[in-house]
């Protein structure tokens, strides 16, 4: 077969061709049909697409021979695990100023749910009006041997003689923390200071801005005021307000109680060398 006669059976293949249809009883019609064989190979493009479709429809999706087979692992019987040791359990209790802890073991009926309390210890002096023990009146011709060492951490003030304790007093320091570096910061200075002068400040008043007014007696008995680098009104004194001690609490200056400075104020002298410290 040439060339063109492979074209003319294609077009002949694809071409509408008029037939005459016996109807019965006599009547026949006209119709437009494809080429027999191209109708036949239409028939069996349908029948294939027909039983695909109808094997698609009637076979199960869960079926033995496409399911995929399932493994069923055997699950260990449990080993028995013995019960975890409680944990302890602390409660902790701040206090301000305060750097080392101690340890207090408490009965568990006493406080159940916790097995022990950890608490700071105190690094200060306790608060207290009452006055330490008295010291002995000094011998006027042991003076110029006391010196006075303020430690502003733990609030203490103690005084010394060639060098050794002689007692210790609690005391409040400026209110705000670090060395003075204006006037009206509320710090008190650090470094080594004398004292210039005795003063008796048993009729002075002073108002700390509280709303309270002036507070007579603000001061105490006795002021050992201080060469404090420049900085005026810095001294040693007493108080009406025993209980600040042990704290922050200050404009600058150092606070005792009224017993307790008076009891320095036997042993304090001009030019008594006064160090005041960070810690």
């Amino acid at each position: 077969m040439t060339k063109e006669d492979a074209i003319n059976f294609i077009k002949d293949l694809f071409t509408l061709r008029t037939v005459w249809i016996d109807k019965g009883y006599g009547k026949w019609a006209v119709k437009k049909r494809f080429h027999p064989l191209l109708r036949s190979a239409f028939w069996v493009l349908a029948v294939i697409v027909g039983a695909g479709i109808y094997s698609s429809i009637n076979t199960p999706r869960n079926s033995p021979a496409t399911a995929e087979p399932k493994i069923f692992a055997s699950i260990p019987e449990p080993e028995e695990i013995s019960p975890a040791p409680p944990v302890k359990k602390e409660l902790v209790i701040p206090l301000r100023d305060s750097a080392r802890h101690t340890e207090i073991i408490l009965p568990s009926e006493s406080n159940p749910g916790t097995d022990r309390i950890i608490a700071p210890s105190e690094n200060m002096r306790p608060r207290t009006s009452q006055s330490p023990q008295k010291l002995p009146a000094p011998d006027i011709s042991d003076r110029t041997k006391y010196s006075v060492d303020v430690n502003k951490s733990t609030y203490t003030l103690t005084l010394y003689k060639d060098g050794e304790i002689v007692k210790e007093y609690p005391v409040a320091i400026g209110r705000n923390p670090g060395d003075k570096q204006r006037i009206g910061d509320n710090r008190t200075p650090t470094g080594k200071f004398k004292v210039v002068s005795i003063e008796n400040a048993s009729g002075w008043s002073h108002d700390f801005r509280d709303g309270k007014g002036k507070i007579k007696g603000a001061y105490g008995p006795w002021f050992l005021r201080l060469d404090a680098k420049g900085w005026k009104g810095i001294g040693i004194h007493g108080t009406h307000d025993p209980d600040s001690r042990g704290t922050m609490a200050t404009e600058g200056c150092i606070r005792l109680s009224n017993e307790d400075i008076a009891e320095l104020r036997q042993y304090a002298y001009k030019n008594m060398p006064v160090t005041i410290r960070e810690n």
